[in-house]
């Protein structure tokens, strides 16, 4: 009996073995996407309606040796909004596995965002607030690499209404834009 039972391990073995080199492969996970640029001409705003912050974002690049997204903010409200805190702002860009808003929402709700990836550099400089009818326009870049495949939204730092805030906005809120860009694997993608 000795030699079946031994025959019977040897088949597991051949069985096992074969599976392994099949042809099918798990891929592998996409790497640091590689430079590119986009124009994107978005344009949000807090509220939909009526008095409201305006959110844009003109282009967004990724480079050699990090990132870089053209924005602007515009308060269309009667109401000062703080921008800048030390010792960090809250601008800077997150990334989502999906270009779903359902995801954001769902993910700001269950407290799971993903980290920021935080500006570092903002040209011209950020100011500290933002008065009613003002605006600032700008770049903001960060150095550091960002995975392939997944999709970048723009964060709008920690907003701090100084004074009432206007009917239908929170009196404190980060904005992460509605609108995404998909980071490529290569330029032909």
């Amino acid at each position: 009996m000795w030699w079946p039972r031994r025959a019977l391990v040897v088949l597991v073995a051949v069985a096992f073995l074969a599976g392994c080199g099949s042809s099918e492969q798990t891929p592998l996970p996409p790497g640091p996407a590689p430079p590119q640029a986009a124009s994107l001409d978005w344009v949000e705003r807090y509220p939909a309606k009526g008095p409201a912050l305006e959110f844009s974002v003109s282009r967004f690049e990724v480079t050699a040796s990090g990132w870089r997204a053209e924005i602007g903010i515009e308060n269309d409200t009667s109401t000062r909004w703080r921008l800048a805190e030390t010792p960090t702002t809250g601008f800077g860009v997150m990334l989502f596995p999906t270009d779903e808003v359902a995801e954001v929402e769902s993910r700001t709700q269950d407290g799971d965002l993903p980290g920021l990836r935080e500006a570092r550099r903002f040209a011209p400089p950020l100011p500290s607030d933002l008065p009613p009818g003002g605006s600032w326009e700008g770049s903001i870049s960060a150095p550091g690499s960002l995975a392939a495949r997944l999709y970048v939204r723009i964060v709008f730092g920690r907003l701090v209404a100084m004074g009432d805030a206007p009917d239908g906005m929170h009196t404190q809120f980060s904005w992460i834009t509605d609108h995404s860009y998909r980071l490529e694997t290569s330029a032909a993608e």
